[in-house]
């Protein structure tokens, strides 16, 4: 694999930690600019001097401030654009696709298969390169690790639109605050949500148990601290970044039981799958004193992670077709 220089135009600790340390451990020269200032990102181009500029998802400043610049600057300084679609399919008709549309960049990565084919129809190239898991950010889970948390969520709300989210939060993590079974949550807009969760759950989340916002970095430390992890997911063909994440870590995760996670991962084996609120809470009450099994499940998980889902191993599939769409650009350069 030959090495380039990729700039990520983004401040984000979840893009920086996963792809970007990633692609550095692949060999490539990453830089990363948290600044929106054009003038900044301009100076950082030319003092870097990248043959690839990286953005990811959906970024306010980058949509509001940059949308229009970024075709603008690959133009200029002749930079192979390769965008993350990390909101993919869920919010494709509302971010990813107005994006694409008017950054027009060389080559789309998306988390959705089913993509694919609508970004073909744009005549933009596509690949599909799904969320996976940094090794080197997080470290396993020890035997002897110290559980200080009975259960723990790590998540915002993300209530702004109906998906499979709602579902996924009324049998995994509302049943719990309902019968008052205490849940350390990390993440931004509970209590600003609260209105939301009350209309549409019917239930008041304690103040108490919401710990805010957590550096992605500390994450890991949550996931190894608890006995019990609740996976809640954001749609049913789809797994979210941090089902790889705990489940990387070695963590015993108990998640929503779609059609994507049984695909991927065993019940009772890597991991415990429900299906309703009645299912949680006895899942719950099974495991919560069965520190030895959790381990086992944990472990399970960690190596099926490790085997399959490495943001490495996943990069190092689509890699090719970037190196060709780099070549091919080139040669219409000249």
């Amino acid at each position: 694999m030959k090495s380039y220089k990729i700039l990520i135009l983004d401040h984000r600790t979840y893009c920086i930690n996963s792809l970007g340390d990633s692609l550095a451990q692949l060999g490539h020269k990453i830089m990363y600019q948290p600044s929106w200032n054009l003038k900044e990102v301009e100076k950082g181009i030319s003092y870097f001097n990248p043959d690839i500029l990286v953005t990811v998802g959906y970024n306010r400043r980058l949509f509001s401030k940059f949308i229009d610049l970024v075709p603008k600057l690959c133009k200029k300084y002749q930079l192979f654009h390769i965008y993350w679609a990390t909101e993919d399919i869920i919010n494709f008709e509302e971010w990813s696709l107005p994006y694409v549309k008017r950054t027009k960049p060389d080559l789309v990565w998306t988390i959705h298969p089913k993509c694919i084919s609508k970004y073909a129809k744009l005549g933009i190239p596509s690949s599909y390169f799904n969320f996976g898991f940094n090794p080197r950010i997080f470290p396993p889970k020890k035997k002897t690790e110290k559980e200080i948390y009975d259960i723990s969520f790590v998540g915002s709300t993300h209530l702004f639109k109906k998906t499979y989210r709602f579902d996924s939060l009324d049998h995994l993590l509302f049943p719990l605050v309902k019968s008052n079974e205490k849940v350390h949550i990390w993440g931004s807009n509970w209590k600003r949500d609260g209105a939301i969760i009350k209309r549409e759950f019917n239930v008041d989340v304690p103040r108490e148990w919401l710990k805010g916002y957590v550096l992605y970095g500390n994450s890991g430390y949550i996931y190894r601290s608890s006995k019990i992890v609740l996976g809640v997911q954001n749609a049913e063909d789809q797994v979210t970044q941090r089902t790889f994440e705990i489940l990387g870590s070695g963590a015993f995760m108990i998640a929503s039981k779609t059609k994507a996670m049984s695909a991927l991962f065993e019940d009772k084996k890597e991991l415990v799958l429900s299906s309703s609120p009645e299912e949680t809470k006895a899942l719950i009450a099974y495991y919560k004193d069965k520190p030895a099994l959790r381990y086992e499940i944990g472990a399970n998980a960690r190596k099926k992670v490790m085997k399959n889902f490495t943001y490495g191993m996943n990069l190092k599939m689509i890699w090719p077709k970037v190196e060709v769409l780099i070549k091919q650009k080139v040669k219409r350069q000249k």
